[in-house]
C-alpha cells in the first residue's frame, strides 16, 4: 500500500489524491476542478507514458480545466506515489484497462473522455475496446493502435519498426535495465527525454531531475514490466499472425514448439469519436503506423499530424496539441 506524502510532488494548479485500482492497487492522481458546477463538468482523464508519471501533463491539465473539463491525471501503477506490485502478471492489460474503470467509478462518474500518451495512449486504445460504454471522447499521442502494432510485429513484418523497438526486447531481461537506469541517481532517465526529443529544450535541468526524482519514488521495475507483460502477450500472437500470413512457417513453428498457435487476437471497432495526435520526428514509432487505420472504428476518425514534434509531443508541442485536443473535445460534445 503506497503511503507516500505528496509534499515533494511538483507544486501547481493541481491537488492530489488517492483511488483504488484493480486488485487492491492504490492509485495516486493530480486533479484540477473547473470553475462552476462541477456536475456538468465532463471528466477527462489523462493517462502518462515510460517512463513518466501525471506531472506530462502539465501544460494540457490548465488549459482542459479553464475550458470547463473536469481534470484528472493518475500515475500509472507501478510508477511514483502510485503501488508497484513487483510480479509481471500484475501489469496485464486487462488490470491496466480496469484500474482507468475503477477511477471513473471513483469520481461518481460512468463515462470519461480518455486521453492517453505513450503507454498510457496503448492503455487508452484498449480501454476504449474493453469498455465502449464508459468513452465519450479519445484522445491519443504517439502511441499506435494494438491492431497496428501486432501487425507490424507479425501479419505484415515491419523490419524497421522491429528494429526501432530495440529496447522492448532489451528491457525483457531480469534486473538490469533496472540498474542501467538508476545509475547515478537515475540520471539516465533525464537523458532518455533529452536525447530522444525532438526539441530537447523542452526539457532543461529542472524538469528532468522532476522525472528522476519520481523514478527513484519505487525504482522502475513496475514500469519495464509493463513491457514484459506486453511481450509475453504479444509473442502468442505473432506467432499467429506469422502463421496466418505463411502457413510453412506456421507449420514449422508448430512442430518445434509442440502445439498449435491460437488463432490472431481480433481487435473490436472503436465507436466513441477518436483524435490521434502525432508527432513525426519520433524517433522509436513510424508514421507508417497510423495509416490504413479507418478500418478499425465504426465512429469519427481523426489523425493530426505536428511534422516538427518528436515523441514527447504534449511536451514538446504543448500550444498544438492543446489547441488541437479542445477544438476536437467541442466539435464531439
Amino acid at each position: 500500500m503506497s503511503d507516500r506524502s505528496t509534499e515533494s510532488e511538483p507544486k501547481g494548479p493541481w491537488t492530489h489524491g488517492f483511488a483504488d485500482g484493480a486488485n487492491g492497487v492504490r492509485l495516486h492522481y493530480a486533479e484540477i476542478r473547473p470553475e462552476g458546477d462541477l456536475d456538468e463538468a465532463p471528466l477527462a482523464i489523462l493517462l502518462h507514458g515510460f517512463p513518466e508519471f501525471w506531472w506530462s501533463w502539465r501544460l494540457q491539465m490548465p488549459a482542459l480545466a479553464a475550458s470547463g473539463y473536469w481534470v484528472v491525471a493518475p500515475d500509472l501503477r507501478g510508477y511514483n506515489l502510485s503501488d508497484a506490485p513487483s510480479d509481471v502478471q500484475d501489469y496485464r492489460s486487462e488490470l491496466l484497462t480496469e484500474d482507468v474503470q475503477r477511477l471513473i467509478a471513483h469520481f461518481g462518474r460512468e463515462r470519461a473522455i480518455i486521453v492517453g500518451h505513450d503507454w498510457g495512449g496503448a492503455v487508452a486504445w484498449q480501454f476504449a475496446m474493453d469498455y465502449p460504454g464508459s468513452v465519450e471522447r479519445l484522445v491519443v499521442m504517439n502511441a499506435p493502435h494494438p491492431e497496428r502494432m501486432a501487425d507490424a510485429f507479425g501479419g505484415t513484418p515491419n523490419f524497421r519498426q522491429i528494429g526501432r523497438s530495440w529496447y522492448m526486447f532489451v528491457f525483457q531481461i531480469p534486473k538490469l535495465p533496472e540498474r542501467w537506469l538508476a545509475t547515478n541517481n537515475y540520471e539516465r532517465v533525464g537523458w532518455l527525454f533529452r536525447d530522444t526529443a525532438a526539441h530537447a529544450e523542452a526539457f532543461p535541468p529542472e524538469v528532468m531531475e522532476e522525472y528522476r526524482r519520481a523514478a527513484a519514488q519505487s525504482g522502475l521495475s513496475g514500469p519495464l514490466n509493463f513491457y514484459r507483460a506486453a511481450v509475453r502477450a504479444g509473442a502468442q500472437d505473432s506467432r499467429a499472425r506469422i502463421g496466418s500470413q505463411f502457413p510453412v512457417v506456421g507449420q514449422v513453428l508448430d512442430n518445434l514448439l509442440g502445439s498449435s498457435a491460437p488463432a490472431p487476437t481480433e481487435f473490436p471497432r472503436i465507436s466513441a469519436p477518436t483524435l490521434l495526435i502525432w508527432g513525426e520526428r519520433d524517433t522509436a514509432l513510424g508514421k507508417e503506423l497510423t495509416e490504413g487505420m479507418d478500418g478499425l472504428f465504426d465512429g469519427p476518425f481523426e489523425v493530426m499530424y505536428l511534422p516538427d514534434c518528436g515523441h514527447w509531443v504534449q511536451q514538446e508541442g504543448a500550444e498544438d496539441v492543446n489547441r488541437l485536443m479542445l477544438e476536437f473535445l467541442d466539435r464531439y460534445r
